[in-house]
């Protein structure tokens, strides 16, 4: 807008400001008048609508607002919620799923989207906008605690969030069902199983005493510490590229001798014993599945390998992929992994004498350079350097084999949905809705 235009709407605001209602209202008609879409003007006598009780004539400034300005989200979150308040959630919802559609950031739309799907019945698709919600305002810094919510969204969090509490299993469910839909419940049975397992609604411990999965347990899965890693497709040519992985590793350790992380950081002593100079190290492509682009630059024949296989991927989970590096005289404390429905494989590229895996009550591996070994690491297991000299594998997540396709897609989607969930109830406990 011009000079001209902003001076008008400033005297149309000093006016409605000193309570000449009726006067702003005309200054305001005549900017739209002369300049068709101005956004202040619109809003303002949508503004002066509601003060009135008049909520028609509000929705239609706003909605020509909107049309106009198409990207404005205050406006948007206003013309819904009016919507809303006139009893036509499916405008509400219409308007909503424009917004949201290319916009995973804008979770006050999300929010108020699972509002209207909820006022139209829809409980499950609510649960689903609740959740992207919650966690992408989180993601954000928002809605951590009651500082960072603004207080005309707090009691809407808090509902969305004790729904999202009370009505769990649905949600969990709900995260597959368009592969339910596709290929039917047989399909699916043992995921849903594997489901109750994860509620309690049955016991998931699994038979032999020696398999306890940290977190997640899948029913009907051979019930075998080691499988053969040729029945993943890509084995073959990992093997084959032995020779030039190795040559990277050696280049990593010559450069970087002395700087490799902890793999595990945070509880490093409860992972690694041995004498003072025991550590268990990383060189990391993948890090709870997110890539470190620079270690994949230095390593670039590793990375066309790896970018090449189909690795299990789940969002901010997996995979783990890394130059696993045990120095002399460290034991990796016996320890179990999350969930059978990923195995663990190894490429041994540098293993002196004294180095092995060890299965707890089944049997010990000795890795040999350049043969594969694939391993349950949800069995108890162990690991040990007895030798005077570093030893590295090439470890990574990938899927375990006798899940079908189907079986693997919905527990992508089920587990992505679960750690979503923990996410959003990080929520603060103290608080409460008044």
């Amino acid at each position: 807008m011009n000079a001209e235009a902003l001076s008008r709407l400033r005297q149309a605001d000093a006016l409605r400001d000193s309570g000449q209602v009726l006067q702003a209202e005309l200054v305001y008609l005549d900017v739209l008048k002369r300049w068709p879409g101005a956004r202040p003007a619109l809003v303002a006598l949508a503004g002066l609508a509601l003060q009135r009780g008049d909520a028609p004539r509000a929705t239609r400034f706003l909605a020509t607002a909107l049309a106009h300005h198409p990207d404005d989200r205050p406006v948007l979150l206003d013309l819904a919620l009016l919507y809303l308040r006139a009893g036509d959630a499916a405008q509400a919802r219409t308007t909503l799923e424009h917004a949201t559609r290319d916009a995973p950031d804008f979770y006050e739309g999300w929010l108020l989207l699972g509002r209207a799907l909820d006022a139209l019945g829809e409980s499950r698709a609510a649960l689903k906008a609740y959740l992207h919600a919650i966690v992408e305002a989180r993601h954000h810094g928002r809605w951590l605690d009651e500082r960072t919510t603004p207080p005309p969204l707090l009691s809407a969090v808090l509902r969305a969030t004790q729904q999202l509490r009370e009505q769990r299993r649905e949600l969990l469910r709900a995260s597959y069902d368009t592969l339910r839909d596709a290929h039917g419940d047989d399909a699916l049975a043992r995921v849903d199983r594997a489901l109750g397992g994860y509620l309690r609604e049955w016991d998931a411990t699994p038979a032999d005493p020696r398999q306890r999965p940290r977190f997640f347990f899948f029913p009907g899965l051979p019930n075998t510490p080691f499988h053969d890693p040729g029945l993943q497709p890509w084995a073959g040519r990992l093997r084959a590229a032995f020779h030039d992985i190795r040559a990277e590793a050696l280049q990593v350790l010559q450069e970087d001798a002395g700087r490799l992380p902890d793999f595990i950081d945070d509880r490093r002593q409860e992972y690694v014993s041995g004498d003072g100079a025991a550590a268990w190290k990383a060189f990391f492509f993948y890090r709870h599945g997110r890539r470190h682009d620079a270690h994949h630059a230095r390593c670039p024949r590793t990375s066309a390998v790896l970018e090449s296989l189909d690795l299990c991927r789940l969002e901010d989970q997996a995979p783990e992929v890394l130059f696993s590096v045990l120095a002399p005289g460290s034991h990796i404390n016996p320890h179990h992994g999350v969930s059978n429905v990923r195995l663990v494989m190894h490429l041994p590229l540098i293993v002196p004498q004294g180095c092995a895996l060890h299965l707890v009550g089944h049997c010990e591996h000795a890795w040999r350079e350049g043969e594969l070994v694939m391993f349950d690491d949800t069995y108890l297991h162990e690991a040990w350097n007895r030798s005077p000299q570093t030893r590295v594998v090439l470890l990574m997540d990938c899927w375990n084999p006798h899940l079908t396709g189907v079986e693997r897609l919905a527990v992508k989607q089920l587990l992505e949905t679960i750690s979503a969930l923990h996410r959003a109830d990080r929520l603060q406990p103290a608080w409460h809705d008044d």
